[in-house]
């Protein structure tokens, strides 16, 4: 982001040096302080992590980070006075199909700002049909360590985009929060957002937390999905994440103490979670003692809107089964998350254990041949989240959102909508496409030379 270009898309233009967007602009075009920043190496070992594990890191924040989050009233009460994720109306407000699919749109632009950080980004050109030279495109600045490059890099221009989007969300609650409400003070039967009882929205300590959920969330949930990762894999992507951190505006001293390194951020996590659940229990307390009708959690109509587009191909009770199995039996009774028989949690083992054969596949291969077994594995994570981001600009409606703010009915207007549009080429899918099935071909010769092999050695053995 050129220092104009960011003027020119908040509408400071032409302002003097002292303004609050040039002072803005001079804190976040420097890299991080020592201690906070991420070193080359990290940010290498932690996009390359992503990439090979996007698909379970993306359940995981879907159903852990997100689903658990909504365990927070107050978080809840911002989210629903902002329109963003939950309706004003509350859960009602996403049994309508349109509602679900807004939703919907404002997952999948979370999921790209990640994907931006994470290097997996394509510059619209790139699918664009009426470019021709596509080798002459550069990608430097959306590929790899240079992406999170001040000034430049895309998934930097993304975390200020971000940022500019809670300040817009953050002054929009504060103006429509109630001075009173009819709950007598008492903050767990407040259904709107009340500053005189909940403070400044989206503080520090929701930031913290938010960041949490993106850092550890998904580092605690992989072992449950099937996938493990070292110690130097877990550390590089706190170390990422402490880096984007500092650009959406944490204070150094929480980076600093809660995401040093994976074990500080884990017991920072583990701490988060229980505070959640812990209000999440007073919340139903204090409602039951006042014979209050709370709304419930927005965690089951969000489980059930991201069968719009997101995760269709898994049947509703899956999903649940998924969330609970994630969350844990304790959190997703707090949650009102139902119980699935049996057979469904049976089908859902399965289904995870099979999402697991690729990286198992990929293991054995780097141990057994290690050039064409890394090579692979590179490709593998390059190609796995470029389809990630393919598919997240494709339900979007062929748009790459730019984190513009809503209007208070949650609606993008359509001229930001036009703004954001992508094109699409045939030519260009289908020069994807046919890498993405090189790498399952070659899948699959490297077991049939293996089980060749294995017949081989057996039939000698015996005979």
């Amino acid at each position: 982001m050129e220092r104009s270009s960011a003027a020119s898309d908040t509408g400071s233009r032409g302002q003097s040096d002292s303004s609050p967007i040039s002072r803005f602009l001079d804190a976040t075009s420097t890299e991080p302080p020592d201690g906070i920043k991420a070193t080359p190496s990290e940010i290498q070992v932690a996009q390359h992590f992503f990439a090979v594990n996007s698909v379970p890191i993306t359940l995981s924040l879907l159903y852990f980070s997100l689903g658990g989050g909504f365990a927070s009233s107050r978080i809840s009460r911002i989210l629903r006075s902002t329109s963003y994720i939950v309706p004003s109306n509350g859960t009602a407000g996403f049994t309508t199909d349109a509602a679900k699919e807004r939703t919907v749109m404002r997952l999948l632009e979370t999921l790209q700002f990640v994907i931006d950080i994470m290097g997996g980004s394509l510059p619209p050109a790139l699918t664009d049909p009426n470019v021709s030279d596509k080798d002459e495109i550069d990608l430097s600045n959306w590929r790899g360590q240079t992406c999170l490059q001040p000034g430049a890099g895309e998934g930097w221009k993304s975390t200020l985009r971000v940022r500019l989007l809670h300040a817009v969300a953050r002054r929009r609650v504060q103006q429509q929060s109630q001075s009173s409400t009819n709950t007598d003070g008492n903050p767990h039967l407040s259904v709107r957002y009340a500053r005189s009882i909940d403070g400044v929205p989206l503080n520090q300590e929701d930031m913290a937390y938010t960041l949490s959920a993106f850092a550890f969330g998904p580092l605690h949930c992989l072992p449950k999905l099937g996938f493990s990762f070292t110690k130097v894999e877990a550390d590089a992507t706190i170390a990422l994440w402490r880096h984007v951190g500092f650009y959406l505006g944490i204070e150094p001293s929480i980076l600093v103490k809660h995401f040093r390194d994976w074990q500080s951020a884990e017991t920072f996590g583990a701490m988060c979670g229980q505070m959640l659940f812990l209000e999440l229990q007073e919340t139903m307390k204090a409602a039951k003692d006042a014979g209050v009708e709370l709304p419930p959690a927005p965690t089951i109509a969000m489980i059930n809107a991201l069968g719009t587009h997101v995760d269709g191909r898994r049947p509703i009770e899956e999903r649940f089964a998924l969330s609970r199995h994630l969350l844990g039996n304790r959190a997703s009774d707090l949650l009102s998350i139902p119980a699935m028989p049996g057979f469904t949690y049976l089908k859902l083992r399965f289904s995870l254990f099979t999402a697991t054969l690729p990286a198992v596949f990929g293991h054995v291969y780097v141990a057994l041949v290690p050039p064409l077994g890394r090579s692979w594995e590179k490709r593998r994570g390059e190609l796995t989240i470029e389809a990630v981001g393919r598919m997240t600009r494709y339900k979007l409606g062929m748009r790459r959102t730019t984190f513009k703010a809503r209007n208070v009915e949650g609606e993008l207007e359509d001229k930001i909508k036009e703004e954001e549009s992508v094109m699409r080429s045939k030519e260009d899918v289908a020069r994807f496409m046919k890498k993405w099935k090189a790498i399952w071909w070659e899948l699959g010769g490297v077991l049939m030379v293996w089980a060749v092999m294995v017949g081989v050695v057996g039939w000698k053995f015996f005979h």
